[in-house]
């Protein structure tokens, strides 16, 4: 290629950090990926549902391909019922693009701002987050790790099974709960 055919994408965006989908059950998605294809459960994080106030919460789950990038998939029950798995939301089916630093991430921020797009910016702890739709309604998050990341990916590894458990079990108690 010519010098000026090289030239890399504004900003820094390095890679694609993850491509995140729905799911329709969490256990059900970590043997299909795990088991029959071969990618490790690298985390589980469990979070509150940043679009409600009723305290539901979701589950993210990420399986790590050989380049380091990850697939992940959210099981949002909130969202989501097993007989009618349309998404509502950005968070479920989003292309992550990662860059180095914060200060990447309010780069983009502004210039989304200035556009007059609307924007989400989120801090997950190890990852700080910027949520947002282009012109076509994909959904995009442009995504930074932070200092405790390495950390965190570290023990992610160790724990991804057993955080997956807890949120089997808490599931199953809400659902029951529900039907009780």
């Amino acid at each position: 290629m010519s010098e000026s055919v090289t030239q890399r994408a504004p900003d820094g965006v390095k890679h694609i950090h993850h491509h995140a989908y729905a799911c329709r059950d969490a256990e059900e998605t970590r043997h299909f990926y795990e088991d029959v294809l071969g990618l490790p459960l690298v985390a589980t994080v469990v979070l509150d549902d940043p679009f409600r106030n009723d305290g539901s919460r979701y589950c993210h789950i990420f399986f790590e391909m050989s380049d380091g990038n990850a697939l992940a998939f959210f099981e949002h029950s909130s969202l989501f019922t097993p007989g009618d798995f349309l998404p509502r939301s950005g968070f479920h089916h989003h292309v992550a693009l990662e860059v180095d630093g914060d200060d990447a991430v309010m780069r983009f921020k502004r210039r989304l701002d200035e556009a007059g797009i609307n924007n989400m910016y989120m801090d997950h702890e190890v990852f700080h987050s910027l949520y947002f739709n282009d012109p076509n309604g994909l959904n995009l998050e442009i995504v930074t790790k932070v200092p405790a990341t390495i950390d965190y990916e570290r023990s992610a590894r160790i724990t991804a099974r057993e955080d997956l458990g807890r949120w089997m079990q808490q599931r199953s108690e809400q659902t029951n709960k529900e039907l009780a």
